[in-house]
Formats: structure tokens, sequence, C-alpha cells
């Protein structure tokens, strides 16, 4: 048995004894539109995500990825102002104008309280 076997069994077991929260991290748990859904008339994007986050860790991007019709439709990023939930568990992403049929992704990344900043994205269409 090599001499450093006491201390990395100590070492796990600190690890184990955590409290599960200081291990969490913040994850996306649903949107609206949703992921991979169809929707018409979106004005708004909402993302609610599983613990308070750092409102000054934040970031968001919108684009378009694709329009009907258009074969070869380059990326477009879409402006919007956004907002915090008095929660602080969501965020909605207000565009200027309603958002016109094509497909969109939303990427995301944020930083809860254990501080380690996460992010992912996903897509919807709008008919």
């Amino acid at each position: 048995m090599s001499k450093w076997f006491p201390l990395h069994l100590a070492a796990a077991l600190a690890l184990a004894s955590m409290p599960g929260a200081a291990l969490a991290h913040a994850k996306l748990v649903g949107s609206t539109p949703a992921a991979n859904a169809t929707a018409s008339k979106v004005s708004s994007v909402t993302l609610k995500f599983s613990e308070k986050l750092i409102a000054s860790t934040v970031k968001a991007e919108l684009v378009m990825t694709g329009m009907p019709g258009m074969k070869d439709h380059a990326p477009m990023k879409i402006a919007f102002t956004s907002a915090m939930g008095k929660d602080g568990k969501s965020m909605t992403l207000q565009p200027r104008r309603m958002l016109v049929p094509g497909t969109y992704k939303v990427k995301w990344s944020a930083a809860g309280a254990d501080t380690h900043r996460m992010g992912s994205e996903f897509s919807f269409t709008v008919k």
C-alpha cells in the first residue's frame, strides 16, 4: 500500500461528504419555445435554469440559422434586449420584432452559486 493512500482516502471522503449543491452547475431546464420545437408568432425566448444565476456572468446569443426558400442562408445574429427574472432562475430575450419564419439557435453561458461557467445551445423553428 502506498504511503499516499491515507491522504487520497481522506480527500475522497471529504469530497463525498460535501453537500450536493456545492457540486451542482447551472443547467438549462426548459425554454419557450422548447428545444427542437416548431412555434408560431414568437416575440420572445425564455430560458429557465436549475438554479439562481450570477447576473453579471450571463451571456446569450440568438442567431437565425436558416430561412425557408433560401438554401444557403448565412447565420444572422438577431438583436435583442434581455432581462433576468425576479427569481434569478430565468431570463427573457426580447427581439425588436417578432421572429420571422426560419430556424434559430440560442447559445447561452452563465455561472451559478458555484461560480463555474456553464453553457449550451439549442435550436427551434418558427413557422
